[in-house]
């Protein structure tokens, strides 16, 4: 029986974590990362990343990630102001670098909106 679990949105599919994993080195896309603390764990800790790198080896993983929030912290009201601002900028916007800019931030709260 296992002690922890983690559960990480990779680029190549969703992979588990337990202890004891063999050695992996895994980009991490936009989506939730969960934690279980044990094995009866029916309600695991829900922490969404923007993308990043997990680094997994027999006792530990490492995650580092552009941008992580605990989904239980996340403000539903202003979320969905900020997508709302961000898509009426990109709308407005004319200069290409800011446009694409003001698209990947609106990907990404996209993003964690849907993962709500």
């Amino acid at each position: 029986m296992y002690k922890r679990q983690v559960t990480i949105p990779g680029t190549e599919g969703e992979f588990g974590v337990l202890e004891g994993h063999s050695p992996l080195l895994s980009g991490v896309k936009a989506g939730i990362v969960r934690v279980h603390k044990n094995a009866m764990n029916d309600n695991p800790r829900r922490i969404f990343v923007a993308g990043g790198f997990a680094d997994v080896t027999a006792d530990r993983c490492v995650l580092l990630a552009e941008e992580a929030q605990d989904l239980t912290l996340v403000d539903i009201s202003a979320l969905d102001a900020d997508i709302a601002k961000l898509s009426a900028q990109l709308a407005a916007e004319t200069d290409a670098f800011e446009k694409v800019k003001v698209q990947n931030r609106l990907n990404v709260l996209s993003a964690k909106r849907a993962a709500i």
